[in-house]
Formats: structure tokens, C-alpha cells, sequence
């Protein structure tokens, strides 16, 4: 039984516009450390797994980023989509991928672009979820121990006592949808919710067979793509059915509809850097609390992040701004409104002013 590894890096980062954009979206840049999202993905997985064992899947038009960013994977290991279509497709053609390599193959899925500052508690966790996937037929998920009251993340709520000691096993009572802050401030309180990572670990087989189950007509498609994976004709038939298939995350599609799912629960200094006030929480700061890249002079200046990229940006007088300049383009606004700047993104599409994306 082969275990691989799935990295999902076909996300748009639109709530990192404008330094993140469509030809350079947020896995791909350097936002915390000396290297690129994905590289520190891929960094932390070969931990547990071999370079031939980690699949990435990607949209076509970021195939060439994901090479010279992961030279690593071999070509074979990496699927390109046509379009987007959320995590339940993606998470489908890898599965039938690796049904091709090994019938027996378990696979662990998770994000390109999360922020880990605790790598051994995180392989921990990893390790722990590969181990129940391929010891049951079940479908395992990791959940992390919430600190703050954050309305960013879905939830995931855990039933009665832990089944093994560390890391922590649960058995899953249900999702739940991203609250408002008082729903927040009770999960926090409660104990039994932890937020949902979108990490997963399960058979190939099996995560198939669910989908079958609840989603038939995306496993139609899945089905005739599969016959052309791995092969010369895999782009041809790609670009041909993969239009065709219903966009929708694993989350809704399969997690949200079974009954018996393993939660492994951690705390190892996870985001999902979801925001410019994500990202500045996990920078460092001077001695007025911003957070700045590039040149930067300030005065009366309070609480903001300041990312620059050719312009010097001079502030005077303000206080918890997200101030970016990159890439022709400028974007001003209150850290309460990071979360909304992908209704800013979706204004420039439908004003035409899509050369801003």
C-alpha cells in the first residue's frame, strides 16, 4: 500500500489582489519567509514523502510557474486543469491517478498556500491521518485547535471524548459553515469545534466510491477522463470533458453528506493566510505595530501594513490601513475589510478593467 501526497495549487488568491494576480496567484509568492508557499508545501511534505510520491494539481495556464517553482515533482506527477473547477474535481482526477500507480494507494490532500510554523507537530498530525486512512475504509480530516474567535474559516464540530492520545483523534459530528462573531466566540468557548483545514487522508478508492455516491455525474466525467490519464491524449481529453464537469468543493459535496469521518486534531501554527490582516498577523512589526515591505516612510503612522513593490509609499496620519502597491496598481483600505476584497476583484471584471487581474 503506497502512501502520496496531493497538493491542490490551482487557487486564485483574488484577497491578495493586486500583489497577487491571475499569472502569479498567492501560492506562488514569497509572503512569510525566503520562499514561495508552495515551496514550503512541498518543503514539509518530503518530510513524510518521497519526491515521487507527491502529486500537484494546478490549472494549465500555471503549469510552467509550478515547474520552476517545484523542479522536484517529475512532469508525470503533475495534473493540469483547463478551468477551475473547486476541490472535488481536482481531488477525483488525482485519485484516479493514483488508482493507475497503485490500487491500494492512500493519499493525503491539502492546500499549496497555508502557513505551518510548526513542522513536527504538523508531520505528526499528517502521519496520524495517513495511519487511520489506511488502517479503515474511512475518510480522515485534520481540524485545528482555534485561538481566536475567527469568522474567515469554516468549522468542523467533534463528538465526545478523543478516541487515542496525540495527537488527538475525534469522531466528526458535523460542518459547519463559516459563523458570524457571536457563533465564533461560542465555538471558541465550547471546546468541541475546531476550525476546518481543508486537509484530507484517505484511500484513493474509497474517496472515489463517495463520490460515485453522492456526486454521480461528476464521477461520470471522472470516469471517461480516467481512461486518458497518464497517457499522451491526457491534455486532449482534459481540455475536451473537464468544461463539462460541475464545480464543487469536497467539502459539500462529499464531507458534509457521510456520517463516519476521523478528525485529527492539531495545533501547530496553522492560517490559511486568508487576508492582508491574516498576513500581518504573522509579521513582524516596528515599534508602531505596521507591517511593511519595500520602502516605506511613515509618520503618525499606526497598525498598518505597507507592501510595496517599485514605488516608495509615504503615509502620514493614518492607522489600521492595508496599503499594497503592485503591479501598476494601488489598493487602499481598513484592515476590517480585507476579507472583501474579492467583491473589489469581481467590480473589475464586470467594469472591464480585467488587465488589473
Amino acid at each position: 500500500m503506497g502512501n502520496y501526497a496531493v497538493i491542490m495549487a490551482g487557487g486564485k488568491g483574488e484577497r491578495f489582489w493586486p500583489w497577487s494576480r491571475s499569472d502569479l496567484p498567492k501560492q506562488f509568492l514569497i509572503l512569510l519567509g525566503e520562499r514561495s508557499l508552495i515551496q514550503q508545501t512541498f518543503d514539509r511534505l518530503t518530510r513524510l514523502f518521497s519526491k515521487e510520491k507527491i502529486l500537484v494539481v494546478t490549472g494549465e495556464a500555471l503549469l510552467p510557474l509550478v515547474r520552476e517553482h517545484l523542479p522536484g515533482v517529475p512532469r508525470e506527477n503533475i495534473i493540469a486543469e483547463p478551468v477551475g473547477r473547486n476541490t472535488a474535481p481536482c481531488i477525483g482526477l488525482a485519485a484516479l491517478r493514483l488508482l493507475k500507480e497503485d490500487p491500494r494507494s492512500v493519499m493525503l490532500v491539502l492546500p499549496a498556500d497555508h502557513l505551518v510554523t510548526d513542522t513536527k507537530a504538523f508531520l505528526s498530525c499528517l502521519a496520524r491521518a495517513m495511519e487511520l486512512a489506511s488502517e479503515e475504509d474511512v475518510l480522515v480530516t485534520i481540524g485545528i485547535t482555534p485561538t481566536r474567535p475567527e469568522t474567515g474559516y469554516g468549522y468542523i464540530e467533534k463528538t465526545g471524548q478523543a478516541l487515542t492520545g496525540e495527537p488527538e483523534v475525534y469522531r466528526v459530528q458535523r460542518f459547519v459553515e463559516k459563523p458570524d462573531r457571536q457563533k465564533a466566540l461560542e465555538f471558541l468557548s465550547s471546546g468541541s469545534h475546531v476550525w476546518n483545514s481543508g486537509i484530507f487522508a484517505w484511500k484513493a478508492r474509497l474517496i472515489l466510491e463517495k463520490i460515485q455516491k453522492h456526486l454521480p455525474h461528476l464521477y461520470e466525467r471522472l470516469e471517461e477522463m480516467g481512461r486518458y490519464l497518464g497517457t499522451a491524449e491526457e491534455a486532449e481529453a482534459l481540455s475536451r470533458i473537464f468544461p463539462a464537469v460541475p464545480g464543487i468543493s469536497i467539502d459539500y459535496g462529499v464531507m458534509e453528506k457521510e456520517k463516519e469521518i476521523l478528525l485529527v486534531q492539531g495545533n501547530f501554527g496553522w492560517d490559511d493566510l486568508g487576508s492582508w490582516t491574516a498576513l500581518a498577523g504573522h509579521s513582524p512589526r516596528d515599534d508602531n505595530q505596521n507591517v511593511s515591505r519595500g520602502q516605506h516612510l511613515g509618520i503618525a503612522t499606526t497598525g498598518c501594513l505597507v507592501y510595496g513593490q517599485e514605488a516608495l509609499i509615504a503615509t502620514l496620519g493614518v492607522s489600521n490601513l492595508v496599503i499594497v502597491q503592485a503591479n501598476g496598481v494601488v489598493l487602499v483600505c481598513s484592515m476590517e475589510h480585507t476579507q472583501e476584497i474579492k467583491e473589489l476583484v469581481n467590480q473589475l471584471k464586470t467594469k472591464g478593467l480585467e488587465k488589473y487581474l
